[in-house]
């Protein structure tokens, strides 16, 4: 009884002190009605849009559920960034008490009413510094049962998966991957053939999101050059690689006269080497994708795919017009991130900058306004914007082969993921990065956009035939040398890929 009257008041608390849910969920792109309220939910909403919380579907708790206090344990990844200051670190798993910052409480609120449903304490094993890998990788082949499910970086659980160390979401009690709470994209992208799934991310975890890449300009040079803000053009779908172009050539200017182009001097584009591959996918190409059956394949160099990096490639390659870290333009620069673009974006110096969402935060004391974008389309042609979701920053969830406890973990993730939707989504859509740090109405449409558009790709995810050094070649080079660079490549690549799609056919 006293559990019962403490788990009420937990809930009452709750409801009057969730977020309210007015952003777009990862993602509402689901077909058909499978992830749709429950038949419980209303469609109530408020004078401003908020979705009342009798309108938010939850996840099934089968009555009587109690796991006896059990201390679930999530293995997690503090991982820094090269591009951010180690201040941006958060906490996606755990929340020792409320702080003030969104994204902390959320969590701590989350965890709170998840353990008073469950009757469980939630805790992690964690370390910026440790090699997670090597923890998990360990830890299952002792058997020791150390922790529950994992939240490490997506690149972590492709090694993880690798080494027959993760659990197939499929196969796991208490989890609708159908759920709006699960990031339908990723179920989709990076599972095979619609049954096999070791890893995803939600609402439950954000540097997923943080990872897809965004267009920061400075509008003050906007407006002294004459040139104007292109969130019309977004909007009307002509936000092209043209468009762009026109923007950035001829912008750079040798400001301090020293004859020499670097990050002392004025730019039209920031960005690093990673990023073209980004705009790749943005013009609406990959490396890889899957076919009819849910099974990889390694795409092939159609005129349009060729064209696509050609455009894209000899615009990032052209150092007259973009500063590039890791491409030897900067001399006695340690960091080329921080020290480099970042400083040169910061003090004004740069039109455009390239970076992930993630690194939005790090310019909130930057004293000239700046608007973000999404990654232009190759052409008008092109029917929809998309945006790269990098392993390199994304995190997802996963679950060990230890585990002799199945139903109760999934029972857990399940909660904490229905739980997130007013509570974790809220605080970093609304009030973190809309609110608090995009800096107009226009940014955050335009972030919409980008979280709407995420795209997942195995041949990055998985490093495959290592083609994705072939795009990156194009942002140092130019296109001259990227097709007898694929011819070379792609047989091995696929060589690679079939060993892992035999993998997937092994694995439960």
């Amino acid at each position: 009884m006293k559990k019962t009257i403490g788990v009420i008041l937990v809930i009452i608390c709750f409801v009057f002190t969730a977020f309210a849910a007015c952003s777009p969920n990862k993602e509402n792109e689901n077909d058909g009605n499978q992830n749709g309220a429950s038949p419980e939910s209303s469609e109530n909403t408020g004078e401003n849009g908020e979705i009342a919380a009798a309108a938010i579907e939850r996840p099934h708790i089968p009555e009587g559920t109690d796991y006896g206090g059990y201390e679930f344990k999530i293995l997690a990844k503090h991982f820094t960034s090269v591009s951010a200051p180690a201040t941006l670190i958060e906490n996606e798993v755990f929340a020792g008490e409320e702080t003030g910052e969104p994204l902390n409480d959320a969590v701590y609120k989350r965890n709170r009413t998840v353990e008073a449903l469950l009757n469980i304490k939630i805790s992690e094993i964690s370390g910026a510094d440790f090699d997670v890998v090597k923890y998990a990788k360990n830890s299952v082949q002792s058997g020791d049962n150390s922790f529950d499910a994992m939240c490490i970086q997506d690149y972590d659980n492709v090694s993880l998966l690798q080494s027959n160390c993760l659990v197939n979401f499929y196969g796991v009690p208490n989890i609708d991957l159908v759920k709006s709470w699960w990031d339908q994209r990723a179920v989709k992208e990076i599972g095979y053939k619609g049954s096999k799934l070791y890893f995803v991310c939600g609402d439950i975890n954000w540097y997923d999101d943080y990872s897809l890449m965004v267009l920061f300009f400075n509008k003050r040079l906007f407006q002294e050059n004459g040139m104007d803000y292109p969130y019309d053009k977004v909007l009307q779908g002509k936000w092209t690689l043209d468009e762009f172009s026109r923007a950035i050539k001829d912008f750079t200017r040798d400001i301090n006269g020293d004859g020499v182009l670097n990050q002392e001097d004025q730019w039209g584009m920031l960005e690093n080497t990673d990023s073209v591959y980004h705009f790749i996918i943005g013009g609406g190409e990959a490396i890889s994708s899957l076919n009819k059956e849910g099974v990889p394949e390694i795409n092939a160099l159609t005129e349009r795919h060729l064209a696509v990096v050609e455009g894209f490639g000899n615009l990032f390659s052209d150092k007259s017009s973009v500063l590039q870290a890791g491409n030897g333009q900067m001399k006695g620069v340690s960091n080329e991130w921080g020290d480099g673009i970042f400083r040169v974006f910061r003090e004004g110096r740069g039109l455009m900058l390239a970076e992930v969402v993630g690194s939005i935060p790090t310019f909130r004391d930057m004293e000239d306004d700046f608007g973000l974008l999404p990654q232009p389309k190759f052409n008008e042609a092109q029917e929809d914007y998309a945006t790269f979701t990098s392993g390199g920053w994304a995190s997802s969830y996963s679950i060990p082969v230890s585990n002799q406890e199945l139903a109760r973990t999934g029972m857990v993730l399940e909660a904490m993921a229905g739980y997130s939707v007013d509570t974790i989504r809220p605080a970093l859509f609304d009030v973190s990065l809309k609110s608090k740090f995009a800096r107009d109405e226009e940014s955050e449409k335009m972030l919409d956009i980008v979280f709407a558009s995420k795209k997942y790709d195995w041949g990055e995810r998985f490093k495959i035939g290592d083609l994705y050094g072939a795009y990156q070649g194009v942002a140092r080079t130019g296109f001259g040398k990227f097709v007898s660079s694929m011819e070379k490549g792609v047989p091995r690549a696929q060589t690679a890929l079939e060993k892992l799609i035999a993998l997937y056919e092994e694995l439960d």
